[in-house]
């Protein structure tokens, strides 16, 4: 490829890479001359007036962070004047000794979390259900109140997530400042599984094999009109798992996410919702992914040779320290972690293609770290 080539191919996928913060806001603006919005979804049905919550917690291997959970879920739905029950489904001896103050505890062999929450909700006569899980804090502690105002409006609720001192700080606030902006207009599928909450009519069960049972559950809602958001008031807290551990966890997020949303185009495509998912999630997971690395190819291409150490090594050094192989901490590390992510859809792609060829038989749950 000659020079004026390689530098167009750098200016493109430069102009591709950049502009994936920017579509999820360019798509809205869109929609709206479109008239396209919320009126793409039926209004929910009213809560009754004392509404009873119940929160269900799918735990393994929490032992030591699942009973601290049950105390401060209680407590706040207690301070809430909220009817409810805080009900873990364990999937371990230990966890569900250490789950023992909760309204109710289920010991099952481990099934996945799909199946978990499946025979939870399938027991439950609550009106509202709420999925969190055994490491995160839900905030404020007045969120009960926050989650059936907001229900109001919305037929499945989801929080903004955060991580105390992670390096992914400028992802998290990406996140949070597109979801909310995707919300206040059509919506948003951007939920995650550390805050759910919904009518327990509305609810259907998880399909066993289910990769991502968050994004499941928002695409699912989608597709009937039922709306799906984001509270800009509620907010879930963790602190960071150990490098190793993160990077793991996010391959199996853009595992499930591409698996999942991939074969669904054509359906995402004809909502709202769907649309404002595929400028967000999955633009970023495939067009901006494969840009950055085609761009950074263009520029380790071009001469003089010399550039090629300049920009090699401290992306590699970024992605190895990323996955824990590299212990050296910068002030940068938050640029490092964004140079990073762009890493997780190629070893997601490749773990895709792999199971694929070997044709394995979908397993039941994700290796777990023991907490």
């Amino acid at each position: 490829m000659s020079d004026p080539r390689r530098r167009r191919a750098l200016l493109t996928s430069g102009v591709l890479f950049l502009a994936g913060p920017f579509l999820p806001f360019a798509l809205g603006v869109v929609e709206r001359r479109l008239g396209r919005g919320r009126e793409a979804y039926s209004a929910p049905g009213p809560l009754r007036e004392d509404p009873f919550v119940e929160v269900i917690i799918p735990a393994y291997l929490e032992e030591s962070t699942v009973g601290a959970t049950v105390d401060r879920l209680t407590t706040d739905l207690e301070k809430s004047s909220v009817r409810h029950l805080v009900h873990v489904v364990a999937s371990d001896g230990g966890t569900a000794a250490a789950a023992a103050a909760a309204g109710k505890v289920t010991l099952t062999g481990r099934g996945g979390k799909p199946a978990a929450v499946n025979a939870a909700v399938e027991q439950s006569t609550a009106d509202v259900l709420v999925l969190t899980d055994a490491n995160c804090r839900i905030e404020p502690p007045d969120w009960p109140v926050r989650m059936l105002r907001e229900l109001q409006e919305t037929s499945l609720l989801s929080a903004n997530k955060t991580e105390q001192g992670s390096d992914d700080v400028l992802f998290w606030r990406l996140e949070s400042l597109l979801k909310r902006d995707a919300t206040k207009r059509v919506g948003s599928l951007g939920v995650v599984g550390e805050f759910l909450a919904m009518r327990l009519r509305d609810y259907r069960p998880i399909p066993p094999a289910t990769t991502s049972d968050d994004l499941w559950l928002a695409m699912d809602f989608d597709s009937r009109g039922l709306r799906v958001g984001v509270s800009p008031t509620i907010t879930t807290t963790e602190d960071p798992a150990p490098r190793p551990e993160q990077w793991e966890r996010r391959v199996r997020i853009a595992y499930g996410q591409l698996s999942m949303a991939l074969p669904q185009l054509r359906a995402l495509s004809r909502t709202p919702a769907g649309r404002n998912y595929l400028a967000h999630k999955m633009y970023r997971l495939t067009v901006g992914a494969a840009a950055f690395w085609t761009g950074l190819g263009a520029a380790v291409s071009l001469r003089p040779r010399a550039l090629v150490p300049l920009i090699g090594v401290p992306v590699a050094a970024a992605v190895a320290q990323y996955r824990g192989l590299l212990s050296v901490r910068t002030p940068l590390d938050p640029l490092a972690a964004v140079v990073a992510l762009q890493a997780i859809p190629v070893a997601a792609v490749s773990r895709i293609v792999r199971r694929r060829l070997s044709r394995d038989q979908p397993t039941v749950g994700w290796r777990k770290v023991p907490r």
